[in-house]
């Protein structure tokens, strides 16, 4: 799975990524929105919160690339799969939409 770059992760949204638990397992805290991947797998879980509870919590395995990026006053993560793909856009509010082929 192609993955952006840690820099890449700060100029879309101004965080680092993190790891938790295993070291390869990487996540970004992004506001509301829990993003974390797993290179090697090609995994991606995408966790949206209100509060302390979640309200959307994707999970999907076969991904082939990830991407982020920003502008005009709006950042997004989309992540490619051989059947599909997940889109988040995380400013100015979230929304989530996943299409399978």
């Amino acid at each position: 799975m192609q993955v952006p770059s840690d820099d890449e992760f700060v100029d879309a949204f101004g965080v680092a990524l993190e790891t938790e638990g295993d070291p390869w397992i990487r996540l970004a805290r992004i506001e509301d929105v829990l993003l974390s991947f797993d290179e090697h797998a090609a995994s991606v879980r995408v966790r949206w919160f209100d509060g302390d509870e979640p309200v959307v919590d994707l999970y999907r395995e076969g991904a082939s690339r990830l991407r982020v990026w920003s502008g005009a006053g709006e950042s997004h993560v989309g992540v490619e799969f051989g059947d599909g793909e997940i889109h988040v856009r995380i400013h100015p509010t979230v929304r989530i939409s996943s299409r399978h082929h």
